[in-house]
């Protein structure tokens, strides 16, 4: 074996250790390095999802009688939407403040309800199937000429009247006419109001729960962890609350849990109007 093969020999014992070491170690520092970046995804993720939150937006339903209503509902500190009863004593002046303190404001439609103790009022009538053509639309229409800054219309009683198909189309068809959302309050599970709102091509949407059914503080907490959940589920939904004292005092003593698991909305924003 000539000089210069032995020499290049020992030049590939001494190098190619080293080049074998680093190719092993550039691999494991490849592979460290994957690790550490699906590490750094995961908790990327971990921490969108603890940033998410559902939101609600809540109608406070009734208003009318009482501007101090509205001033313990605005009290709160959160969006809402204020849902006002036609031709009452304060309706138009708790309209307009509302729609300035940012709120959204709905017409509070009073429908035939079937209960009969409910229907005995001097306040308002109910539309009703029961009325000839002429008298449901002439309540229909001063109804809704009663608030023009109302965004939308949501339905006050009216367990009897939303179960009757006709009655529905021929006042969601003036709601369409006039651009308003309509949002079926649910007071019957046999509802038709929000299918056909769908069918006329009306925006429209419809509520999942009253949180206050109850005026038991407890029985509300209970209520709302069950809307809380159902937000999750389907990313927003609406509820319907009363500016009752306990449904106050309870969103008071709540809230700050409350603000930490979803956020409040108005409809306006319910709907990217």
């Amino acid at each position: 074996m000539t000089k210069t093969l032995r020499i290049a020999l020992l030049i590939i014992l001494i190098v190619g250790p080293i080049f074998f070491y680093r190719s092993l170690n550039k691999k494991k520092i490849h592979h460290l390095t994957a690790v550490e970046n699906k590490e750094k995804v995961a908790k990327i993720e971990i921490s969108k999802s603890d940033q998410y939150k559902p939101t609600i937006a809540i109608i406070f339903d009734n208003f009318g009688e009482s501007l101090n209503a509205l001033k313990d509902v605005h009290s709160l500190g959160i969006p809402v939407t204020v849902s006002v009863i036609p031709n009452l004593r304060f309706s138009k002046n708790i309209a307009h403040i509302a729609t300035r303190c940012g709120h959204s404001v709905f017409i509070h439609l009073p429908l035939q309800p079937v209960e009969e103790k409910y229907q005995k009022t001097d306040k308002y009538r109910f539309i009703s199937s029961d009325l000839n053509k002429k008298d449901k639309d002439f309540l229909l229409k001063r109804y809704l000429n009663s608030t023009r800054i109302a965004i939308g219309v949501n339905n006050h009683m009216g367990s009897k009247a939303t179960k009757n198909e006709d009655l529905m189309r021929m006042i969601l068809k003036e709601i369409k006419d006039r651009g308003l959302i309509f949002v079926d309050s649910r007071t019957s599970e046999e509802s038709v109001g929000y299918e056909i709102a769908l069918e006329e091509g009306v925006v429209c949407g419809y509520n999942e729960g009253f949180l206050d059914d109850s005026d038991d503080m407890f029985q509300m907490k209970e209520r709302m962890d069950v809307l809380i959940n159902k937000s999750r589920e389907k990313g927003k939904i609406i509820v319907i609350a009363h500016p009752k004292e306990n449904t106050i005092q309870f969103f008071k003593n709540e809230l700050p849990k409350l603000q930490g698991k979803v956020d409040f909305i108005t409809m306006k924003e319910f709907f990217d109007l």
